[in-house]
């Protein structure tokens, strides 16, 4: 119910987000999400059942779909580009370790005050993010108002063909798209494999394992943000897909629990270094009347990349063994690297101006 609207609205969001002020709608999305999430414990006691709750989930899902163009396109309004990269891997880091560490801080927060506060405590996170994009100079044009003389579908249809005949957009759509698909496979594998090889009945353990992945992702990021406009793409994205490969091969040999801290270290790095350089590279060859829709139409294809592993391995995972099902992946990672290989080589010429 959450992904839903990304199939349904993204492309209205990402014409959108090039036609209204880009500050405005995210300011606006959280303000929102604020409310809609304020209102979940009062649904769900009124009606005592879960059911009431996945139109609101759906409508909070509506904003973050009108959130998300909006964040990526903003940013080469912030910064000059050459600090794009650097920017990127910034946003991209925070966005990955806020996921990681929610898992871990979310539960704890459940298990010591109850679900009620813990939904308040996160409605309030979104207020935090509202405040702190409105204190943002954005130092470049940004939309203010409905563009006059076109309308929105021929927008979105503008924007599909400038995508259509652009190839080196929609090698990063799909490089997006491949990393998010490969991620969330081994997200879900390795907590498989906490269970069924290791026998860890808590969460903590877990926590700690996915703790060590984004600081992993954190260092990837972090130098793909000081030194990845000094190599070429192919050699930054193909390297750490081979990376990638090599780590998740031998996490399924792995019988110490201790030795899996270094491997997913290693895999969240190349992970960092990776997926940081995507978005900074779009921003650099996408002008802005079209980068709203160019960042929407990646949201599609992102989140059905995401979605696709979960709806799968949750029925694999009950078939093969878990083991044989990370050598597949490993190896399935090196076969995608082939084709990076070769699409990469069209990015050599994006750097930073």
């Amino acid at each position: 119910w959450s992904i839903l609207p990304f199939f349904l609205f993204s492309l209205f969001s990402g014409a959108l987000s090039d036609r209204w002020s880009r500050k405005g709608l995210l300011i606006g999305s959280d303000l929102a999400r604020a409310a809609l999430v304020c209102s979940i414990p009062w649904v769900i006691g009124n009606s005592n059942s879960l059911n009431a709750v996945y139109p609101l989930v759906f409508a909070i899902g509506i904003f973050t779909c009108l959130f998300s163009p909006a964040k990526f396109s903003i940013i080469p309004g912030i910064v000059n580009d050459g600090h794009l990269l650097a920017a990127n891997s910034l946003v991209t880091t925070s966005a990955l370790l806020s996921v990681l560490a929610g898992t871990v801080a979310g539960s704890v927060v459940f298990d010591k005050l109850g679900f009620s506060a813990s939904i308040y405590i996160d409605a309030i996170t979104y207020l935090f993010s509202a405040g702190t994009i409105w204190m943002i100079r954005v130092k470049k044009s940004d939309p203010s108002g409905i563009k006059h003389g076109t309308t929105l579908f021929f927008d979105i249809k503008a924007g599909m063909k400038y995508i259509y005949h652009n190839a080196q957009l929609i090698i990063l759509i799909g490089f997006g798209s491949l990393f998010w698909f490969v991620g969330i496979s081994f997200y879900i594998m390795v907590s498989e494999f906490a269970g069924k090889i290791w026998g860890f009945t808590t969460l903590t353990p877990l926590g700690a394992l996915f703790t060590s992945m984004g600081a992993g992702l954190l260092a990837g990021s972090i130098l793909v943000g000081k030194y990845g406009d000094r190599v070429e793409r192919r050699i930054l994205y193909t390297g750490s897909m081979v990376i990638m490969a090599l780590g998740v091969t031998i996490f399924s040999f792995l019988c110490s629990y201790m030795a899996a801290f270094g491997i997913v270290f290693l895999i969240g790095a190349a992970g960092g270094v990776f997926l940081s350089p995507i978005n900074a590279d779009i921003q650099r060859i996408v002008p802005d009347e079209f980068r709203g829709k160019t960042f929407a139409c990646k949201d599609v294809f992102v989140n059905a990349a995401t979605v696709s592993p979960i709806l799968a391995l949750g029925k694999l995972t009950t078939l093969v063994s878990v083991r044989a099902l990370l050598l597949c992946l490993g190896a399935g990672i090196f076969l995608v690297g082939i084709f990076v290989a070769w699409a990469s080589a069209r990015l050599n010429r994006i750097t930073a101006k």
